[in-house]
């Protein structure tokens, strides 16, 4: 085979600074996922996205920048599935959509393990006050959720007009964290049924006391 015959190897192509940055926290989600934030060297998170150190710094400042960007990227993702599952269940039946509220957590957090393990490191950090910043957030978001569904039922009828909504959101966002714990800690799969069943149990504890 000649010279001119010989196969070439592909070009890389170039992708522009905002291709690149999706890339860079695509690739970082998995390596803070399969180790620890403290673990995860600027090195392996440079090769792992096929980046020169230089040019991590370049796009994220320091590995807490990109650790901060993976958590706000993945965790509004993440809450992006959570509210559609709540919506979905939400039009069709307000208090189908309270009595699933943890199973539909669990769900949204099984379909994507990298982002349950990232949520659990941030906590481990949140000595940091930026990153325990991000953590609140993110909580808070998840307890605006669920209000907004507790606060339909609410103004349907469906639940006590007594009740404090935020007092009643708190119910289930100490399920949820409880969740959240057993899943990183590799409980059996009955410890989150029990906390499932603990939301439904919790509702009916909401629920108006004429019906």
């Amino acid at each position: 085979m000649s010279s001119e015959q010989q196969p070439q190897p592909a070009k890389r192509t170039r992708l522009r600074g905002e291709e690149r940055r999706a890339l860079i926290l695509q690739c970082a989600k998995h390596v803070f996922a399969r180790s620890t934030y403290a673990e995860a060297s600027t090195g392996e998170l440079a090769r792992e996205s096929e980046v020169t150190e230089p040019m991590l710094y370049k796009h994220f400042g320091s590995k807490k920048g990109l650790f901060m960007a993976v958590l706000s990227e993945y965790a509004a993702q993440f809450l992006v599935l959570l509210q559609e599952r709540f919506s979905r269940r939400a039009e069709k039946n307000i208090l189908d959509a309270l009595e699933h509220i943890i199973d539909d957590y669990y769900a949204a957090l099984k379909a994507d393990p990298e982002i349950q393990r990232i949520l659990f490191q941030a906590v481990i950090e949140a000595h940091d006050p930026d990153i325990a910043r991000c953590v609140s957030t993110h909580n808070q978001k998840v307890f605006r959720l669920i209000r907004q569904l507790i606060e339909q039922a609410r103004a349907e009828g469906h639940l006590d007009p007594t009740i404090s909504l935020d007092a009643a959101t708190g119910g289930y966002m100490s399920i949820i964290l409880s969740l959240r714990y057993s899943l990183m800690l590799n409980l059996p799969r009955e410890v989150s049924h029990v906390q499932e069943e603990m939301g439904r149990i919790w509702l009916r504890g909401l629920q108006s006391r004429e019906r």
